[in-house]
């Protein structure tokens, strides 16, 4: 228990000049609260504070009250200041990722609360999950399996995105990457046709073997890809040597018994 009688001295004069200073920069109802509530925490009576506030007893009761909600913004003045509002705990946004039926589910917080990427978008996919990692939403390990990539190369690409935008995202190596879908059918089909124009004497340039294939199979590749497997596939070597090669062949073979 504090015993201040003792131990602390007052000057009316040193009192006046300070009370007008506070009064001045906080304004009385704010000093008079202070002074209320300090002689209240040094045991004085209720009645006996209000009274020497000159405040009705029932709004000092109410000050304590409002103490006890709000704490500190309760010494504020309710009318010009929204600092007696609640103070407000904002729960972090938890976002969580999962994989099911051919989508990306972007778990949002609340029930309902979701975004669905179709696994095949894969420029949408990244854009989005980039995007939450960005925004310290998602972890680098959770993009990262999400994607199916390394942890360094999905920093790489949250880093350029940043700098460079989406653009950064579209992998320039169109035609590499379309060599990998080619089934192995149509290699033997794109093969065969290139072959078959050789001994004929047809041209085998990309846009000619495009518009063969694409028509005979029924397909839709782009000369761009086709070159590419051209070139791959080492036919451009050939071009010349197979007619060659298959006339040898012919006269070279055995005669058929009659």
């Amino acid at each position: 228990m504090l015993d201040y009688h003792s131990s602390l001295s007052f000057s009316n004069t040193h009192s006046n000049k300070r009370l007008e200073k506070a009064y001045k920069y906080l304004g009385a109802n704010v000093v008079n609260r202070i002074i209320g509530f300090a002689l209240f925490l040094l045991g004085a009576n209720r009645k006996d504070i209000a009274q020497y506030l000159k405040i009705p007893f029932g709004t000092f009761i109410s000050f304590l009250t409002r103490i006890v909600h709000f704490g500190i913004p309760a010494f504020g003045d309710r009318r010009s200041t929204s600092s007696l509002q609640p103070q407000k705990i904002e729960t972090p946004l938890k976002v969580s990722l999962t994989v099911k039926d051919q989508n990306v589910c972007i778990q949002l917080g609340g029930e309902g609360q979701r975004i669905n990427i179709p696994s095949k978008n894969s420029l949408q996919m990244k854009t989005v999950l980039l995007t939450l990692l960005n925004n310290g939403l998602i972890s680098t390990k959770e993009t990262s399996q999400t994607l199916g990539l390394s942890t360094r190369h999905t920093t790489a690409l949250s880093a350029k995105m940043q700098e460079n935008d989406v653009h950064s995202l579209i992998d320039k190596r169109k035609g590499q990457l379309k060599y990998y879908r080619y089934t192995p059918e149509i290699k033997a089909e794109l093969i065969q046709q290139f072959a078959a124009n050789a001994i004929s004497g047809q041209p085998t340039s990309s846009h000619v073997i495009t518009e063969q294939i694409n028509k005979r199979c029924n397909l839709n590749l782009s000369d761009r890809s086709i070159r590419l497997h051209i070139q791959k596939l080492g036919l451009r070597k050939i071009a010349r040597s197979l007619p060659k090669l298959v006339d040898s062949l012919k006269k070279n073979s055995l005669p058929m018994l009659e």
